[in-house]
């Protein structure tokens, strides 16, 4: 069996990808990934799982790789609140960044992001990261939540 041509052109996205990934395809890119129901076929996550053709030229929103460690985008206004649990060894350890809201603990907040959030733009750093809570350290780079918080700090288009 012969494969159709791979496409010239995004069809999910018609604007040119960014520069930098002149060449860039779909299959490189970190929202790409197999999935959905029965036979697994290609999905993109920024495009709310759409089935494509990984031989698709990158689209504007084509990442080819995240780092958490300067990336920042789940701390920061993303998300409004970090629950922890009460056992959670974040607790013990860090008594002093938990606060208790509506009979829940959640990580104090400093302005907009994350109290244990520092930095700026292009160095953002987790001052606990080592002892962050399960919700942090469960929380799935490169998956839907993650694009969901970059799209909204405007990281990925």
């Amino acid at each position: 069996m012969t494969l159709p041509p791979a496409p010239t052109v995004n069809p999910l996205w018609s604007a040119p990808p960014p520069a930098g990934s002149e060449g860039a395809r779909c299959s490189g890119c970190v929202w790409h990934y197999l999935g959905g129901r029965g036979k697994a076929v290609d999905r993109c996550r920024r495009h709310r799982n759409e089935a494509i053709d990984p031989r698709s030229p990158a689209c504007p929103a084509y990442t080819a790789a995240v780092d958490c460690l300067t990336c920042g985008a789940c701390c920061r206004e993303a998300y409004h609140s970090v629950e922890v649990g009460p056992r959670d060894a974040f607790v013990r350890l860090h008594p002093d960044r938990v606060n208790a809201r509506d009979g829940r603990l959640e990580i104090t907040r400093s302005g907009d992001r994350c109290g244990c959030l520092a930095g700026g733009p292009g160095d953002y750093h987790c001052v606990v990261y080592a002892d962050r809570p399960r919700t942090c350290r469960d929380f799935p780079a490169g998956e839907q939540s993650c694009v969901d918080a970059r799209r909204r700090v405007g990281l990925t288009p």
